[in-house]
């Protein structure tokens, strides 16, 4: 089918070949805004690619980590502990959600109504050492992304961790979402699988910056 809609664009003339495409580019973002949800991961579109790894990321995002992060890996589920590895097969997304399949990356709008990527990264060398949790949020226009630290740790068990996408209005109340304020539709869930304890917070955007709450999960 690409193939035929790529011959069709170039028997178009070039003087209307641009509109025409930024035609089909629109209806397309509008088609994918219309879908909600399931649109909402990388691999809803790139399904071959496999998950955890830099390539179901944007390219941009995908700089910036072998940038800033060389030695750093997304959290994926053979690093998890085995608690979490538990915890995580009970959690994961349900197949038709076409949530990220991975323990180290979620997708929201954790900033703005553009899209964001949360990422889960641990060490190469040792992954339960320490944990780094990234936020980029897509710009929307030409100018670059955002890309922010909203946690770390350094002192061991980053094998008991993983990440969520969480709808705000799901785990705060209406009356905690004004004392908060929260900006954001979506926060970033942490969860703590330890073998002797378990938790969750919930990391949102206010006052430009993200903090975090722990909640009842």
């Amino acid at each position: 089918m690409a193939a035929g809609i790529l011959h069709h664009m170039l028997s178009i003339p070039t003087d209307y070949r641009t509109s025409t495409l930024r035609t089909v580019a629109f209806v397309f973002s509008v088609l994918v805004f219309l879908v909600g949800d399931t649109a909402m991961c990388p691999t809803a579109v790139a399904t071959k690619v496999k998950p955890c790894t830099l390539e179901s990321l944007p390219d941009e995002l995908q700089v910036r980590l072998r940038t800033d992060y060389s030695s750093w890996k997304i959290q994926d589920f053979p690093s998890l502990s085995t608690k979490a590895k538990a915890r995580w097969r009970s959690e994961r997304p349900h197949p038709g959600q076409m949530e990220p399949d991975c323990p180290g990356i979620a997708v929201g709008l954790f900033k703005t109504d553009q899209l964001s990527f949360a990422v889960l990264l641990v060490p190469i060398d040792k992954p339960d050492a320490a944990y780094r949790l990234a936020i980029f949020t897509l710009s929307g226009d030409t100018a670059l992304g955002s890309l922010e630290t909203a946690d770390q740790w350094d002192n061991g068990g980053a094998a008991n961790y993983f990440i969520r996408r969480v709808r705000i209005a799901k785990v705060f109340s209406a009356e905690w979402i004004r004392k908060l304020k929260v900006t954001a539709k979506d926060g970033v869930m942490s969860v703590e699988a330890a073998e002797n304890e378990y938790g969750a917070d919930v990391f949102f955007r206010t006052n430009g910056q993200y903090r975090h709450e722990p909640i009842d999960h």
